[in-house]
């Protein structure tokens, strides 16, 4: 973040900035002591370790919650059995949030969710008790876009921006890249093509199926409803450079099938739409040719896309009316070409295609209303 900082300070006059806001990828989760020194290394989003603690939950979390499975923080929290010295768990954007505000204990809604935050009543439910969780490790939830705080004197002097500088409540990765594409109907579907691979689509009511990787969050007076991948773009870069995707791209052929059918993992286990924190890495048998694995390798990313918005149909969620691109992959126009073949849906154009443009949308919005 201080590279990024620096970097951006080149080029615009941070003075000026009038407000921030962080995104982070959900589910990842550390501890801190009182001061927000880090006492554990931060379990990633896709860390599936805590199976035992996933099990406590299932039998204990409603059906509903979202913070079923492995990879919930919910499970990395009991996973790390705090000690007397933590004072926070904090996903990663609480944690950047406290070290630019010195205020540590805060979070959103939608990064909660995952650590078993009630959406709906808009509260921690007492079932985290018979779980033994500690009420005062838990953050306090505000909403997207609520302000937080000033930037801290020492953040505004490392970095030059001015007294009037706030920071607000921020949102998920994805969420993020969500309000930055523009949709806002129901109906209106977002995937984001980045390390993983995320669809989520407004809904008219909340879909919960912990079973399937499912669950909603808040978006105004409406619900996201998605879920997420281990598959995309990280597969991608295990296997090949950037460079290399860019040259083979445009000798592809997108519209003639491999007929290979992969299902792209690092390493077993997935969330959606198979929620298996076993499933093995399907990339056998790899031709001769990258190019045809590497068009394998996005036809079966294409697949998940597709598998997944059925499945959220199946649960309740509008099936969508058209779809809009966010992250890295948005940039490929034979996955694009692909991805249209099997969706069958119209792809309207995302107004921007990064989280942190949503990240600054929220910003202004908190601006506005300070």
């Amino acid at each position: 973040l201080e590279a990024t900082l620096d970097a951006l300070g080149g080029q615009i006059p941070l003075h000026g900035v009038a407000a921030l806001a962080v995104d982070g990828t959900s589910g990842t989760l550390l501890l801190a002591d009182q001061n927000g020194s880090p006492l554990t290394p931060a379990l990633m989003y896709n860390d599936g370790r805590s199976q035992r603690e996933a099990t406590l939950i299932e039998a204990i979390a409603p059906r509903d919650s979202a913070a079923h499975g492995a990879t919930s923080a919910l499970a990395k929290l009991l996973h790390l059995k705090p000690g007397r010295r933590a004072h926070h768990a904090l996903h990663q954007a609480d944690w950047i949030v406290g070290r630019l505000t010195s205020q540590f204990g805060i979070s959103d809604e939608n990064n909660c969710l995952k650590l078993g935050y009630d959406p709906i009543a808009r509260e921690w439910p007492r079932w985290l008790d018979r779980l033994g969780v500690r009420r005062d490790l838990l953050p306090r939830v505000i909403r997207p876009a609520t302000p937080i705080g000033p930037l801290s004197e020492a953040m505004r002097h490392r970095f030059g921006f001015g007294e009037q500088c706030q920071v607000v409540a921020g949102t998920t990765d994805s969420t993020a890249a969500f309000i930055a594409s523009g949709a806002q109907k129901v109906g209106e579907a977002v995937t984001s093509l980045g390390s993983t691979l995320v669809l989520k689509v407004i809904s008219q009511r909340p879909v919960f199926s912990p079973e399937h990787g499912v669950y909603s969050q808040p978006l105004g007076q409406h619900w996201l409803v998605g879920g997420g991948s281990n598959s995309g773009g990280a597969v991608l870069l295990h296997y090949f450079s950037r460079e290399e995707m860019e040259r083979m791209t445009p000798l592809l052929q997108p519209d003639q099938a491999t007929g290979y059918d992969y299902y792209p993992l690092i390493s077993p286990g997935e969330r959606f739409p198979l929620n298996d924190p076993q499933l093995p890495p399907r990339l056998t048998p790899r031709p001769a040719d990258d190019k045809v694995f590497f068009q394998g390798m996005l036809e079966a990313m294409a697949r998940i896309e597709h598998e997944g918005y059925r499945r959220l149909e199946a649960l309740g969620a509008p099936y969508p009316a058209s779809v809009r691109c966010a992250g890295g992959g948005c940039h490929n126009p034979a996955w694009r070409r692909i991805r249209q073949r099997l969706l069958k849906i119209p792809f309207a154009a995302a107004h921007h295609q990064e989280a942190a443009y949503g990240s600054a949308l929220l910003a202004r919005r908190g601006c506005i209303g300070l």
